[in-house]
């Protein structure tokens, strides 16, 4: 069963993917059409602004991938091997994930460290701290970290055959 915290996680993600690529959009179509009827009123920044926000949408897009079971995996390989197989290969691909995520994540909010001592800043008029850009690396894979961790937990205390087929992990 989802909890409410979780369906509350969810949701903000949810809205912050969404808001980020409308968003997004929007600057991409008041780019185009700027760019051919008024060229003038094009700011320097706007791709930049684009490809932050198309960036941080995709990464915090990772989180529910991982707690929905929709990332990247094996199965054709894995789906025939016997139940036992399986269950031992589900444990090790979330402790690897996990552990994946959270050395990504603390690797990711060392670049942010260092930029924000840099100073670094953006090449446009914006003049952008890119420390604020980079924090949505470790952000998003800290939120996956802890989908990996959640899913761990009920995985070990509450296995169910279920956990094993694809579609949504969220029940349980």
């Amino acid at each position: 069963m989802i909890s409410g915290i979780e369906r509350i996680w969810g949701r903000l993600e949810d809205w912050v993917i969404g808001l980020f690529s409308i968003v997004a959009l929007g600057l991409v179509c008041f780019e185009v059409l700027a760019r051919y009827f008024v060229p003038s009123i094009l700011p320097d920044w706007g791709a930049e602004l684009i490809v932050y926000l198309m960036v941080t949408a995709i990464l915090i897009a990772g989180s529910p991938l991982v707690l929905n079971r929709r990332h990247i995996r094996a199965d054709l390989f894995v789906r025939p091997l016997p139940l036992k197989a399986r269950v031992v290969i589900e444990f090790l691909s979330l402790l690897v994930g996990l552990a994946y995520c959270g050395l990504i994540a603390k690797l990711g909010w060392d670049v942010v460290t260092f930029a924000k001592l840099l100073d670094v800043r953006s090449d446009s008029s914006l003049q952008f701290p890119q420390w604020i850009f980079y924090l949505a690396l470790p952000l998003a894979f800290a939120l996956m970290a802890v989908r990996y961790l959640v899913r761990l937990f009920r995985f070990v205390f509450r296995f169910d055959q279920s956990m094993l087929a694809d579609g949504d992990f969220t029940a349980s």
